[in-house]
């Protein structure tokens, strides 16, 4: 789920996939176009998740949740994809607009422009699209 707007649960880290250390290596290691990553939610240190399960208001999504390392495997890697990029240029989170590619899946992260439930407190649904009939670029486009 997100805001229109930033706020403390818009950080994310970004680490190698397996990696089980938030430290910076040293020195820092690059990701690229075309890498595989997983984002780890800043406050709540768990994974973004996606698996075929229907997303809570978008039924013909899949849902995106933190990940809990419980009896099921998790599916969280996700492959980097800038936009108007070639495969291996760095990415500057400052300058480049990207998708994320589910590896599991296949599906993309996105915004599926309907907004949650009063539990969900009225945030934007956030889903991994398994079929991209989006039209433009806005609601998959990640910063």
């Amino acid at each position: 789920t997100c805001y229109p707007f930033q706020d403390s649960n818009s950080w994310w880290t970004v680490k190698k996939p397996g990696s089980q250390s938030l430290q910076l290596d040293s020195p820092a290691q690059i990701v690229k176009d075309g890498d595989l990553i997983e984002l780890v939610h800043g406050s709540t240190q768990r994974l973004l998740n996606s698996h075929n399960v229907a997303a809570p208001v978008t039924k013909t999504a899949q849902e995106v949740s933190g990940f809990i390392n419980n009896s099921f495997p998790g599916h969280q890697t996700w492959q980097v994809d800038i936009l108007g990029e070639d495969v291996g240029t760095a990415w500057r989170a400052s300058r480049h607009e990207v998708k994320l590619i589910h590896h599991q899946t296949g599906s993309v992260l996105a915004l599926s422009g309907k907004r949650l439930p009063s539990w969900g407190y009225h945030q934007m649904e956030v889903i991994a699209a398994l079929k991209v009939t989006i039209t433009s670029d806005a609601g998959l486009v990640w910063r």
